[in-house]
C-alpha cells in the first residue's frame, strides 16, 4: 500500500488483489487487473472540482526475478507522485 500526503488531503493506494483508491478514506475506485489499472475520480477540493488519474501497473525486476508494482497519480494532467 501507499499513501500519498498532498494539498491537506491523503490518497490511499492499495494494489495487492483487487486494486483499491482511498481518498480522505473514502473509497473512489476499485477494479480488478492482473497487470494494472488506470482509476480516474474527481473530488472537491477548496471549493473547485478536480481530477486525479490514478495509474498502476508491474515492472519487472529482472536482476531479483521479480515483479513489484508501481503507480503514477496526476491532479488536473499534473504528475504529482510516481515510483514508476
Amino acid at each position: 500500500m501507499r499513501t500519498i500526503k498532498y494539498n491537506g488531503h491523503t490518497i490511499e493506494i492499495k494494489a495487492l488483489g483487487t486494486e483499491k483508491v482511498l481518498y480522505d478514506g473514502r473509497e473512489v475506485s476499485r477494479k480488478n487487473s492482473f497487470f494494472g489499472a488506470t482509476h480516474t475520480f474527481r473530488a472537491r477540493e477548496d471549493s473547485k472540482q478536480v481530477q486525479y488519474e490514478v495509474k498502476i501497473g508491474l515492472k519487472w525486476i529482472w536482476w531479483l526475478r521479480w515483479f513489484r508494482t508501481w503507480c503514477e497519480v496526476k491532479r488536473n494532467g499534473e504528475i504529482i507522485f510516481t515510483d514508476r
